[in-house]
């Protein structure tokens, strides 16, 4: 028990000296919303954990509306970065402290709006893609493919809606090819 305690511990210390973590007050937030926030947080933290090697669910998981103080543990004793995802109690801080600093800044000065945004960004800054199935990477590689294939714009619209009139232009072609081999089967169909 005293060495559960102990991991308990230390991976809060951990998780505390690990991270940007901004601060706000908490009764400057309504406290729907704080209550809003720990319902996401516990919701977050089991799924959170289901991502992680050796992890079944969490082990650790409150969450306290009146101080937004919060606490994620995995069953396998690690305790996630709650500020790289969304609908966490770090992130929720995060955006509001970044709410709070453009509203502290004067009517129409856009660069302190700007520093308040990028100075203190929330969320995953280099995500860890997790659970990819070999669907998806195939789907990856075939788009890389046409990709290569496919480099002129063949409608001469921008570079920024190229790519979605390229995908469009490929299911085109896969939806096609679904009509064709549909109508031939239907074709042997007539013959038997």
């Amino acid at each position: 028990m005293l060495s559960r305690l102990l991991l308990v511990l230390a991976s809060a210390v951990v998780m505390v000296s690990s991270q940007y973590s901004a601060t706000i007050n908490p009764d400057s937030v309504s406290l729907s919303l704080r209550q809003t926030w720990c319902f996401n947080q516990k919701h977050s933290c089991p799924l959170i954990c289901l991502q992680l090697n050796g992890s079944t669910g969490a082990s650790v998981n409150d969450c306290d509306p009146n101080t937004l103080a919060y606490s994620c543990i995995c069953n396998n004793g690690i305790t996630p970065n709650a500020s790289e995802y969304s609908e966490t109690m770090a992130y929720y801080i995060c955006t509001e402290a970044g709410n709070q600093c453009v509203s502290n800044c004067a009517q129409g000065d856009s660069s302190c709006q700007s520093d308040c945004r990028v100075d203190h960004p929330c969320g995953a800054q280099h995500p860890i893609r997790v659970n990819v199935t070999t669907t998806s990477s195939a789907v990856a590689a075939a788009s890389a493919t046409a990709s290569n294939t496919n480099t002129a714009n063949p409608l001469g619209t921008n570079a920024a809606t190229g790519g979605a009139v390229r995908m469009s232009s490929d299911l085109g072609h896969v939806y096609g090819l679904c009509l064709l081999v549909g109508a031939f089967i239907a074709g042997f169909a007539v013959l038997l």
